[in-house]
């Protein structure tokens, strides 16, 4: 069969060509010397559609977590040797794809420190907070500009704090937490979590979880204002802070 793909073209980047070999990219129930053969083929082809095509594989869960690893590990190797071409596609593939972990890795060995930071926010910006796709790419992203402990990364991740979905209001919170002892005005992000901890039309998950997080950072609040429910179960406010209510 590969003999007769030679000759008929099989080797060559066709859109038809690339959508065959992306297919078997994605194929999760296959053997990985299947998916490998594949990927080996869309990465020697190098044109913008197949490197797009075989940074797909990060779609997908293989049905052996083993090799799913150990694939996706191999793919950002290959990836962040060929350079500019394929930073260009992991950049697009970032501001889209929902799965998005693996390709920041990649585009990490790509980047310079300063550029990759700048490069996440650029991707996190393109699914702004009222965008009601992408919710693990969202999560992924936070995430992923939280590890970078970049001052940049905490002012972007403060309007993620309103998205529509509770997962990246937590992944938000969190991301907050890991980077409040940085430098720098923290004003808006500290107004956005007291206005969240009175709100509740939130659901109860994200007002403790966002309520415990104030309580570790020390972050002072109104007493003035009332504290949602859900957060006065679990909270008082006692010298200006949360303070356990169990505690108090």
């Amino acid at each position: 069969m590969g003999i007769l793909d030679n000759l008929f073209g099989g080797d060559k980047p066709t859109q038809k060509n690339i959508d065959k070999l992306v297919v078997r990219v994605k194929e999760r129930y296959a053997q990985p010397e299947y998916r490998r053969e594949a990927m080996d083929k869309l990465l020697a082809m190098a044109t913008p559609e197949a490197l797009t095509g075989v940074i797909a594989r990060f779609t997908v869960v293989a049905q052996s977590p083993h090799w799913d690893e150990e694939e996706k590990r191999w793919l950002v190797d290959q990836l962040a040797g060929l350079g500019e071409p394929a930073r260009a596609a992991l950049l697009a593939f970032l501001k889209k794809a929902d799965h998005i972990a693996f390709a920041a890795k990649a585009l990490q060995r790509l980047d310079a420190p300063e550029q990759f930071v700048a490069d996440l926010i650029a991707a996190l910006t393109a699914r702004p907070p009222e965008d009601h796709r992408s919710i693990h790419g969202k999560a992924e992203l936070v995430a992923a500009l939280a590890d970078t402990k970049d001052v940049r990364a905490r002012d972007a991740v403060v309007p993620y704090l309103d998205d529509h979905s509770d997962d990246v209001r937590c992944a938000s919170v969190d991301a907050l937490e890991q980077l409040w002892a940085l430098p720098g005005d923290k004003g808006a992000a500290e107004d956005k979590l007291r206005a969240a901890i009175t709100d509740d039309a939130r659901s109860a998950r994200v007002l403790r979880h966002t309520a415990a997080a104030m309580h570790r950072l020390g972050i002072a609040v109104d007493p003035t204002k009332a504290l949602a429910p859900a957060v006065a179960e679990d909270f008082v406010v006692k010298d200006g802070k949360l303070q356990p209510a169990h505690a108090a």
